[in-house]
């Protein structure tokens, strides 16, 4: 053998052992955290792209898994207990918790707008909200709000106790308007994608009403906020990063969307996105602005989830937002 070749051999494991080490220390530095997410949903994708895509790895963190809950009340008391480091529920459980003396802090939009739609069969007459009199609305269980929207509605509209309101388990909405048994349905992704496929029109869309409404957000403790705001920080950016993709990329988007929901059709779940993104149901940045917060605390206020008043400055930092939206 040459001294050439022993020379590049030698060099060549050198490299191999800087790049291990190099590897090892990035591992070391990477932190572990875990998500507690309300339920598994469409609405939460940006943090699903977040993981899959590289954007938490990107900003020196692992996520092993996201779990879910069952509630946004149980997600964030994981976090609160120090379980998990981070939640996606809605800004207005924050407030809750720390009306019982929890101490968080939403930090992140996640979803933005009202991601609820209006559903009928296209035979069915409609042009303004007075075409709901005399007829049946099918919409999933109060407090919702999907149920409190369509609550809402109707009583801006003067139609209270003109339409029939009937509650269904969520999910189910579309049984008893495609049988016939209702006229209208007040959907979420993917159902209303789900209605389309199977004859019926979208007929009012709430995201037009509330374009900016703080339906789901990132929350965290404030011990966390104080402890490791680095780790919040980078949190952040990571899923800034990420609605910057879904934005830019929606194909890569919906892949991520089919590959967390496998068991729903690829069609299905592709239009889901694409609305979602066209109606800004996924935010352009992580900003979580004061209309979309007043919008969708007042929504629990009409429908009685809230008795007081809850305030901005007192449930959302948005300094680290702040940060990576310039």
């Amino acid at each position: 053998m040459s001294i050439s070749s022993v020379s590049k051999r030698v060099a060549l494991g050198a490299s191999l052992v800087v790049l291990s080490a190099a590897a090892h220390v990035q591992a070391e530095d990477m932190d572990t955290i875990l998500i507690n997410e309300a339920f598994h949903s469409l609405l939460y994708l940006p943090v699903y792209v977040a993981k899959h895509e590289g954007m938490f790895n990107d900003h020196n963190i692992d996520v092993p898994v996201v779990r879910s809950a069952g509630s946004g009340p149980a997600a964030l008391a994981s976090v609160l207990s120090g379980e998990s480091q981070f939640s996606v529920h809605g800004p207005e459980h924050v407030g809750f918790a720390q009306e019982q003396g929890g101490s968080g802090k939403a930090i992140s939009a996640v979803a933005n707008s009202a991601p609820v739609w209006v559903l009928a069969h296209p035979e069915l007459e409609y042009s303004s909200p007075e075409d709901l009199a005399g007829k049946t609305v099918v919409v999933g269980l109060a407090p919702g709000t999907s149920n409190t929207l369509i609550r809402r509605f109707i009583e801006d509209a003067g139609l209270t106790g003109e339409v029939t309101v009937t509650e269904v388990q969520n999910g189910s909405e579309l049984g008893p308007v495609l049988s016939g048994r209702g006229d209208f349905a007040v959907l979420y992704q993917p159902q209303v994608e789900q209605g389309i496929s199977q004859g019926l029109e979208i007929i009012h869309a709430f995201t037009d009403d509330y374009p900016e409404y703080a339906f789901s957000t990132i929350n965290t403790s404030q011990n966390m906020i104080d402890n490791n705001p680095d780790l919040v920080a980078r949190f952040v950016a990571a899923i800034n990063d990420s609605l910057a993709l879904i934005h830019s990329d929606a194909d890569t988007a919906k892949a991520v969307a089919r590959l967390e929901f496998g068991d729903l059709q690829g069609d299905v779940v592709d239009a889901a996105v694409q609305r979602m993104i066209d109606n800004n149901v996924y935010p352009e940045s992580v900003m979580i602005t004061e209309e979309a917060f007043t919008n969708a605390i007042e929504m629990q206020q009409f429908v009685g989830n809230i008795q007081g008043e809850m305030y901005y400055d007192d449930i959302v930092d948005a300094s680290f937002a702040s940060e990576v939206v310039q």
